[in-house]
């Protein structure tokens, strides 16, 4: 039986297509596992592992804190390196440009807005607040009370339970699975009511 030419190429085109179309598919079947890999591929431990080795950071962020007559909302901006820490207050505009400056035992307050300078010698660390990151991770590392859980599926939810003022305080620390950054941090009462709530617009790690 004699095959045409015309049958031939027809068949040449038919299998150059099928061959084409896999070769789009296995490259779109790679490229989604790729993209699938990028953060989320890391377990629960190395992402924990990861934020508890965050030595430095600079962060602009919005903090509301609760007491028990009113709610006080602030943007600030955070700068923590090594011996070195800084808040500048950016919002409300009562207090805008306060700012505290911390250096090897040195605290310096002052008020770019009116031009007003203090100095504190041997002072604790401004991080020694519920305020900073570094405080919760120095927490978490020495609190035997902790946990780490999946919150969603974009987001790794950390947890520890200190004692403040004999109040039981939980923090709760949420961590952006894709982007291994902190995302919010909650200070909660024993009767779970949120005491300090602060949400990080921006955030650069070990700078």
């Amino acid at each position: 039986m004699k095959i045409s030419k015309k049958t031939v190429l027809i068949f040449f085109i038919i299998l150059m297509i099928i061959v084409l179309v896999g070769f789009i598919i296995k490259i779109c079947v790679n490229k989604d596992y790729k993209n699938e890999k990028i953060g989320n591929n890391k377990s629960i431990e190395e992402i924990e592992k990861y934020i508890l080795n965050i030595r430095s950071y600079k962060a602009n962020l919005s903090a509301t804190i609760v007491n028990n007559r009113n709610q006080n909302e602030y943007t600030i901006m955070q700068e923590v390196k090594q011996d070195y820490e800084k808040q500048n207050i950016l919002a409300p505009d009562e207090i805008k440009g306060l700012e505290m400056t911390y250096s090897n035992g040195k605290l310096e307050i002052k008020n770019t807005e009116l031009n007003l300078s203090k100095i504190y010698e041997n002072y604790p660390s401004l991080s020694e607040n519920n305020l900073f990151l570094t405080q919760f991770i120095e927490s978490y590392k020495n609190q035997e009370e902790k946990r780490i859980t999946q919150f969603d599926e974009n987001t790794i939810l950390m947890e520890v339970k200190t004692d403040r003022n004999r109040y039981d305080v939980w923090t709760k620390l949420y961590v952006n699975k894709e982007k291994l950054k902190p995302e919010k941090l909650e200070v909660l009462e024993n009767n779970n009511k949120i005491k300090v709530y602060i949400l990080y617009n921006e955030i650069e790690i070990n700078i």
